[in-house]
Order: structure tokens, then C-alpha cells, then sequence
């Protein structure tokens, strides 16, 4: 199970999520979010991390930033229409409204990860929009999946035991305020995270 913090927006921060145990953390680029890092951020934030071998995941809206920056990423989580052919392992976001039937009948690629979310929010991503996690276990159960929208600390336990996803991908639901985690909160959605797998 793994836990992935995302909308980081500091070097401080991205560490003190690690050392609460979080599995990877996410950096947003995407101007119009309250997230979004620039290049030159996410470059400290990389750096910064680097000697602890942990995995971050770019997040990305019809554009990519500089190829530079690309290879210093585990994956890349895409909304839009972004296009790229970099060799990095794919988060694809799918957003389940009523298709989600049908979804599971298509062919997909077992190679992906994939993100589950139900929002109609103003921006991309969950957009702390909580929805009925249980009817993602059949798609759990066959794909590396996180599970996204509307996860606190109050209910990671039971999206964890509804849905036995690959991972759970939280932004919102760990702030004080948009872009500004909550640590506090971050270190006690892990602790209820780990507490359920070990129950």
C-alpha cells in the first residue's frame, strides 16, 4: 500500500512527508493550480530528496515542463492532452462518472498505473470531491490503482478496506490551506493507513 502526498510545494515539506512515512509525493505543474511548482522549484524540491531515493511524481496538464527535469521523475500522472514520449512509467487519471462499467470491459494498459477520481471541480484532480470508493475494487483488483477525491485522515481506513487499492493519492485533504500541508494531518493519515494493514 502506498501513500502518495501530493501538491508539494517545498523542499521542508517534501522531506517531512517522507519522514512521516509517505511512499512518494507529487509536484503540479500547472500555473492556474495553487500548487503548481515551476521548474526551478522542482528542481530544489528533486535535489532536495535525491539522497533518500524517493519517488515523485510529476503531474502535468497539457504541458510538460523542460526535458531537463523529466528523467529526476518515478512517474508522470497526465491530465489533458499532454503528449510525450519520455521512457517514465504512466499514472493515467480516469475519472469515474457513469462509464465506469464499461471501463472495466475495455482493454487498457497493464503496463499504467492508474488514478481514481470522481470530480467536476473547476480544476484537474479530485478536487477533495469524495465519492462511493466501493465501486473501484473490481478495477483495484486488476490494476495498479490509487485511489483519489475527497481522502482525509478521517476515512483513508476505510477507502483502504473497501477498495485495496495499490495506493491511496491525497492533496487537499492533508492542508491548512491550499498548497500548504498540514503535517499533523499528513502523519496521521499514514498512521491510520498502516494501522488498517496491520489490523
Amino acid at each position: 500500500m502506498n501513500v502518495k502526498i501530493c501538491g508539494i510545494t517545498s523542499p521542508e515539506t517534501a522531506l517531512a512527508c517522507f519522514e512521516a512515512g509517505a511512499d512518494m509525493i507529487g509536484l503540479v505543474y500547472y500555473p492556474p493550480s495553487p500548487r503548481h511548482v515551476d521548474v526551478p522549484k522542482m528542481i530544489e524540491i528533486l535535489d532536495a530528496i535525491q539522497p533518500y531515493h524517493c519517488r515523485c511524481v510529476l503531474v502535468v496538464v497539457d504541458h510538460l515542463p523542460s526535458e531537463s527535469v523529466l528523467p529526476k521523475f518515478s512517474f508522470i500522472q497526465s491530465y489533458g492532452s499532454v503528449q510525450h514520449d519520455v521512457s517514465i512509467p504512466q499514472m493515467r487519471v480516469v475519472k469515474i462518472f457513469d462509464t465506469f462499467e464499461q471501463l472495466l470491459k475495455s482493454p487498457l494498459i497493464t503496463e499504467n498505473y492508474y488514478v481514481l477520481e470522481m470530480s467536476k471541480g473547476l480544476l484537474p484532480g479530485g478536487n477533495g470531491t469524495a465519492w462511493d470508493w466501493s465501486i473501484a475494487k473490481p478495477f483495484c483488483e486488476r490494476y495498479p490503482t490509487l485511489i483519489a477525491g475527497g481522502v482525509t485522515p478521517e476515512n483513508a481506513s476505510e477507502i483502504v478496506r473497501q477498495t485495496s487499492p495499490y495506493g491511496l493519492d491525497v492533496s487537499s485533504g492533508v492542508e491548512s490551506a491550499p498548497g500548504i500541508k498540514d503535517m499533523d494531518k499528513v502523519k496521521r493519515l499514514i498512521e491510520n493507513v498502516r494501522t488498517t494493514l496491520n489490523v
